[in-house]
């Protein structure tokens, strides 16, 4: 693809990460928008993509016109099909599917949208198989051309930067992660009955601290092989609506003091990380991370040495709108994927 035509997306799933990236994707000429598949009513579709309780009110006009969503006059074509076999994406002429449901983590169960005209489909989770993953300003430029692959999970993406900094200057032997994470739409509103299997998913996200274990160490160690079994992840999920503060408890190999992390990674974001990763020392709190661009934000004095070797490293992030930023870049990335003009 020549780097003066649009990239065509086409997102299945429209939820929180799906709308999130279709607000995105309105701010960047290099994207069109063709099409949108989820299991509720149009009008609901278009009306949640106007209005947002936490990002606020699209400038773009919305409207519908006989099952077709109009933004800014453009026509995105609407679906709500269960079965990816039977959406037809030849006539859309779809470069790059978003595939944000959560419902399809294998190879396999994405082949239908290939096979239906989709060029290539990034999985916003992590896959329980062995589809390559790829996260954008960490080894997205080792892309081979594969039409399925994963952008792992939100925690991934902030976390995986950070590590490779530390492991590469100070080498990592453990770690324990804590994810103070804000609620989301699996938890209950008000205490009540929960499909999950850890029962304290049936209390209220808005009136409880609630830990959950975490898929968080298994997809960051993919990144990490060397660590396989020596890492740990829980999340504590916090009654707010938006962003993650990551607590990182690090083992490392290499003798260090606050002033020499810190430095390094001022410096790594400044530099080779300066698109994905920012630090500050500025006492912000949560609601300033809202609709940050940014995979994590070190919190540069929350940086603590404890004896010889445990290291903590603190940081932000929007697990909302930062992650789904990183999607986009990726799938710019792969419409782009001549390496003379890809990003």
């Amino acid at each position: 693809m020549k780097k003066d035509q649009k990239i065509r997306i086409f997102i299945n799933g429209f939820g929180r990460i799906g709308r999130s990236a279709a607000r995105i994707l309105l701010e960047d000429d290099s994207f069109e928008l063709v099409g949108i598949n989820d299991l509720y009513n149009y009008e609901q579709m278009a009306y949640l993509l106007k209005y947002d309780s936490l990002y606020g009110t699209l400038k773009h006009t919305v409207s519908l016109n006989n099952g077709t969503l109009l933004i800014d006059g453009s026509p995105v074509k609407l679906f709500c099909e269960r079965d990816p076999a039977r959406m037809d994406l030849h006539s859309l002429n779809v470069d790059v599917v978003l595939q944000c449901s959560g419902m399809f983590l294998t190879t396999h169960s994405n082949l239908p949208l290939i096979g239906n005209g989709a060029k290539r489909v990034i999985v916003s989770a992590p896959m329980t198989d062995d589809t390559p993953t790829y996260i954008f300003g960490v080894n997205h430029r080792e892309y081979r051309q594969e039409s399925i692959i994963s952008n792992s999970s939100c925690s991934a993406n902030a976390i995986v930067p950070l590590f490779k900094i530390i492991d590469g200057h100070f080498g990592i032997d453990a770690a324990m992660m804590s994810m103070y994470h804000s609620y989301t739409a699996y938890q209950n509103l008000l205490d009540g009955k929960h499909y999950s299997k850890d029962i304290r998913r049936t209390r209220s996200a808005t009136q409880n601290i609630i830990p959950l274990l975490s898929s968080a160490a298994e997809a960051t160690g993919y990144f990490f092989p060397h660590l396989k079994g020596r890492m740990y992840a829980k999340s504590i999920r916090v009654p707010i609506p938006g962003t993650t503060l990551y607590a990182l408890d690090i083992r490392i190999k290499k003798e260090t003091t606050v002033e020499e992390v810190n430095e390094i990674l001022l410096q790594e974001a400044e530099t080779a990380y300066s698109y994905i990763l920012d630090a500050t020392a500025f006492p912000r709190s949560s609601e300033e991370y809202v609709q940050n661009p940014y995979s994590a934000v070190v919190n540069l004095p929350f940086t603590a040495i404890v004896g010889d070797d445990l290291l903590r490293i603190s940081a932000w992030q929007d697990n909302e709108y930062g992650y789904a930023k990183r999607l986009v870049d990726i799938a710019k990335h792969l419409g782009y994927s001549d390496a003379s003009v890809a990003q």
